[in-house]
């Protein structure tokens, strides 16, 4: 066996443990890869490396905690929210990873969330209510609020939305529930430009055999 076959097929690089939870839930699925469709890749939670310097740390640190994986795995995907203090701007934070990780990693993707991960699941679908314990009319409550504008597929600013559900209707969420939601929640209602890059770019190296 060749060195390049024992390699495990990706590295994931991520901001925070919420990231985490999401990326195991959805990637946890037993049939994963058909939501998204893909072929099946081989994927462990041991493929997950957290960042303890959160998302203002990784323009800087992303391409070091990578390096010892370039030996092991094929290709490295990193994720990062866009909306913290000093934040340049998602296209440049995008650019300046993206030239960093390409000088060890032949195959990457930069994965960088406008604003930050709560676009990925304040969504209107039929388990937030129940997985978030919120009221089943959470949409017109944001909506009459001014947080969800009518027609729009999700809040302009979805921290900003959720938190207000936790302020004002004592809905408790936690990591744990952003990894409940991600394993059942429909691929089809996340609409999110950065989801929706994740997922082209898993069909592009692993495209569905014919």
């Amino acid at each position: 066996m060749t060195v390049e076959a024992a390699k495990r097929d990706i590295v994931f690089l991520l901001a925070d443990q919420a990231m985490e939870q999401v990326v195991l839930g959805f990637l946890g699925r037993q049939q994963f890869h058909r939501s998204l469709g893909c072929a099946k890749f081989t994927f462990n939670p041991r493929d997950i490396i957290v960042s303890q310097m959160r998302d203002s740390g990784m323009p800087k640190h992303a391409y070091g905690l990578l390096k010892s994986y370039e030996r092991t795995h094929q290709r490295a995907v990193v994720m990062v929210d866009a909306a913290w203090t000093g934040c340049p701007g998602a296209t440049m934070l995008k650019e300046s990873l993206g030239q960093s990780l390409s000088e060890g990693w032949e195959e990457f993707a930069v994965i960088v969330i406008e604003p930050e991960l709560e676009a990925w699941i304040m969504n209107d679908n039929s388990h937030l209510h129940r997985m978030f314990r919120c009221p089943e009319n959470y949409r017109e409550i944001l909506a009459g609020v001014g947080h969800w504008p009518v027609g729009a597929a999700k809040p302009p600013d979805p921290k900003a939305a959720l938190d207000y559900l936790r302020k004002k209707h004592k809905v408790r969420v936690f990591n744990a529930e952003f990894g409940k939601l991600a394993a059942v929640m429909s691929v089809r209602h996340c609409q999110d430009a950065a989801f929706i890059q994740l997922r082209d770019q898993l069909r592009a190296w692993f495209p569905k055999q014919p």
